[in-house]
């Protein structure tokens, strides 16, 4: 099965972990090139985000189409979908704070967007948590004939 989510969402969950790194750097030093820096983060992990959501929507379609998955996974990729979203509008808003900071020279907006780029890591902390326990727990993706042999286990224990 070919997949297109995880390649994207791996920058997604990376990116804003080196935007907070830059924002920090900046905060502690006052070089606008750092702050500068963690907008031009932000909106490369905006943009690949879109990626990732396509990737995961055709991916699910796929995932669905041919079952791979366990049943109680079903709800688990619906919540992981719907979530998805709201990753995406964090992302968005600390994205927009973090260019009105750069914009206004503002050290109200850059602690603000200090705020939503933490706020943006736990999200997407949380939602890779569910990805990973879709993928290993209820096995979205994984062929069928391995999901019949982890039912059979799973029935034999």
């Amino acid at each position: 099965m070919n997949v297109l989510h995880p390649p994207f969402v791996h920058f997604v969950i990376a990116l804003p972990v080196a935007a907070l790194f830059s924002q920090l750097t900046y905060l502690a030093t006052k070089d606008l090139t750092y702050s500068k820096a963690a907008l031009r983060i932000l909106a490369f992990s905006l943009l690949v985000s879109f990626f990732a959501i396509y990737g995961g929507y055709i991916d699910a379609q796929k995932i669905l189409q041919d079952h791979n998955i366990l049943d109680n996974g079903l709800n688990i990729l619906k919540q992981h979908r719907n979530f998805g979203f709201v990753v995406v509008a964090i992302l968005f808003v600390a994205t927009v704070t973090k260019y009105l900071a750069v914009a206004k020279e503002s050290i109200s907006y850059e602690k603000l967007s200090l705020i939503f780029i933490i706020i943006t890591i736990t999200a997407t902390l949380y939602q890779g948590n569910k990805g990973g326990s879709l993928v290993y727990k209820y096995s979205a993706g994984i062929d069928s004939k391995i999901i019949k042999t982890r039912v059979e286990q799973s029935k034999n224990r």
